[in-house]
């Protein structure tokens, strides 16, 4: 099976319940800005700071903090980080509402995270099957950018650095195309933006 994740070296964290998120998630959201749109997909953690992942009460890094996602686990010679299930995005931000650890290799499933919080969609990967980047949310909009697959190569892949926006099973990305060794680094390959489906949160293999 194809390997879909960042390797992390670091250890997981500990069960994270937002019991008063309701008073959190009415202090106040932003007054600028888009408005927020619902969603549907699960994704991961690409943090892998030992102390874990903030999640907060509005889509702002000075919102109070109202929950924290564990860092990556390690299975033997693996290591897997943590999933999230995203309901929501507003102005760069996802709204995630459980996460856990799958049971991957030898280790049992495992909730770490129920309620509502705000992470940066720096934070968020997924795999995208369909890698056609297209100009708005709908398989009949323009495609803008693809894959390119050079005589005799392989063809691109397409590398995320950023969640933009997201609305139902679409997410509006900003990244990079690139061969396959060549995108490793944050800037490298080809500058892409716009909106892809066809998403898996699956860190082992691909989805149905």
């Amino acid at each position: 099976m194809r390997r879909r994740t960042e390797r992390f070296d670091t250890a997981a964290g500990g069960l994270v319940r937002a019991s008063a998120l309701a008073l959190g998630l009415l202090a106040g959201m932003p007054a600028a800005g888009a408005a927020e749109a619902a969603c549907e997909f699960r994704g991961w953690s690409k943090d892998p700071d030992p102390a874990g992942l903030n999640l907060h009460a509005t889509p702002a890094r000075t919102a109070a903090v109202v929950g924290r996602l564990p860092a990556p686990r390690r299975d033997g010679d693996e290591t897997f980080a943590v999933e999230v299930r995203v309901v929501a995005g507003r102005d760069g931000w996802l709204l995630v509402d459980r996460a856990e650890f799958a049971d991957y290799g030898s280790a049992p499933a495992k909730t770490v995270f129920t309620g509502r919080g705000w992470v940066s969609g720096r934070m968020v990967g997924v795999s995208v099957q369909d890698e056609r980047v297209r100009r708005q949310p709908d398989a009949a909009a323009a495609i803008v950018d693809r894959p390119r697959a050079p005589e005799g190569g392989e063809a691109e892949i397409l590398r995320l650095d950023r969640i933009v926006a997201c609305r139902g099973r679409w997410i509006e990305v900003e990244g990079s195309f690139g061969e396959a060794g060549g995108v490793a680094a944050r800037g490298a390959g080809r500058p892409t933006r716009g909106w892809v489906t066809g998403l898996c949160g699956n860190q082992v293999t691909t989805c149905p």
